[in-house]
């Protein structure tokens, strides 16, 4: 057996174990780790005792416990999934995809890969390629199940249901498709908060506000420092005619985190709803010193400074908002700041 830190060496007419010097830590001096322990070797040597020596000196790695060794395939589209990455880094997305479908050619189960595929395609909105991908990845997880793969899956497929010019009836499909792959997500991983969080968003989608609550509530709960959960249950409460509550779950948001203009923009919209124009004009300017072109807050702080009557304000405030809104922001809120701008302009 090997004396611990040893190495075998051939000297004059015998092997021999050497001692291995080395530093002894934090240390000038050096320790003698083994002793020696000669072999004598009789007449020429042999490769039958080579082999041996070899077997008493080199641990077996193929049979140590917890040691696994890839196959050659699995090594090979590893190089070849690696070189996919690399282009993928450098921006060159047409090869990142080229090296990732060879690296899945020379070993189709290799879940990795078809997850950092689908990655690539989910950066390009190739939802439906991207969804593939990931099905394949949760496919071949083996004995190595990732949540990650699962909740990537969640997220595609909700994606596809938010697409313009989707059927209701497609879209509620979608989310609902979504939430069961949230839902597997959390079994495997239970503090995964942000399938929880984006469970909550589904759910209120689908207007079941008390699943939605408790999914937010969830997220909160796994981790407190994820402000979107603060803001959109606030919002939601909000949105279903409880600007009370809404307002005191932001007032603990902000207490949390008080860099974040959505929930500086959320605790104004309470405020607002709650008659407190200048508590709710003190938050949105929070919130536009946070972000000064966050186009929600801009209209928030117009609105509050209307109903405050100061036209100047509530003028150049929404003169900005509609400056900045674009094809995302609802007809309704523009129209509602074109009348307003009109109203404050109309001095009497």
């Amino acid at each position: 057996m090997n004396p611990g830190g040893a190495r075998l060496v051939f000297s004059g007419d015998r092997f021999a174990w050497r001692p291995v010097l080395s530093p002894r830590s934090g240390a000038d001096t050096i320790r003698i780790r083994a002793a020696p322990f000669p072999l004598t070797r009789r007449g020429p040597i042999d490769m039958r005792s080579i082999l041996l020596l070899l077997a008493l000196s080199v641990p077996v790695v193929a049979v140590a416990p917890g040691c696994q060794l890839a196959s050659r395939q699995r090594v090979q589209s590893t190089n070849r999934m690696n070189e996919g990455i690399k282009a993928e880094k450098k921006g060159n997305t047409s090869s990142a995809e080229r090296y990732l479908k060879e690296a899945i050619e020379i070993d189709p189960t290799h879940s990795k890969a078809h997850y950092t595929l689908g990655l690539v395609y989910q950066k390009q909105s190739k939802l439906v390629d991207a969804a593939k991908a990931f099905e394949d990845a949760v496919e071949n997880m083996g004995d190595a199940p990732d949540a990650n793969y699962i909740f990537k899956l969640g997220v595609v497929t909700a994606a596809q249901g938010e697409q313009a010019g989707a059927a209701q009836a497609d879209k509620e499909a979608k989310y609902k498709e979504a939430i069961t792959k949230y839902q597997e997500t959390l079994k495997l991983d239970p503090n995964h908060y942000q399938a929880s969080y984006r469970m909550g968003v589904l759910y209120e989608r689908l207007d079941n506000p008390v699943q939605a609550d408790s999914a937010f509530r969830k997220a909160i709960e796994l981790n407190a420092n994820f402000s979107a959960s603060f803001v959109s249950l606030g919002n939601m409460y909000i949105d279903y005619g409880h600007a009370n509550v809404g307002q005191a779950v932001l007032e603990t948001g902000v207490k949390v985190n008080d860099k974040d203009a959505d929930m500086w923009n959320g605790l104004g919209r309470a405020q607002r709803a709650l008659n407190k124009p200048k508590e709710a004009v003190d938050s949105f300017k929070t919130a536009k010193a946070i972000d000064p072109d966050m186009p929600d807050v801009l209209f928030g702080l117009g609105m509050a400074y209307a109903d405050l009557r100061q036209r100047n304000e509530a003028v150049e405030a929404l003169q900005g908002f509609l400056s900045k809104a674009g094809n995302d922001v609802p007809e309704h809120l523009k129209k509602a700041a074109n009348s307003t701008i009109a109203r404050m302009q109309d001095v009497i």
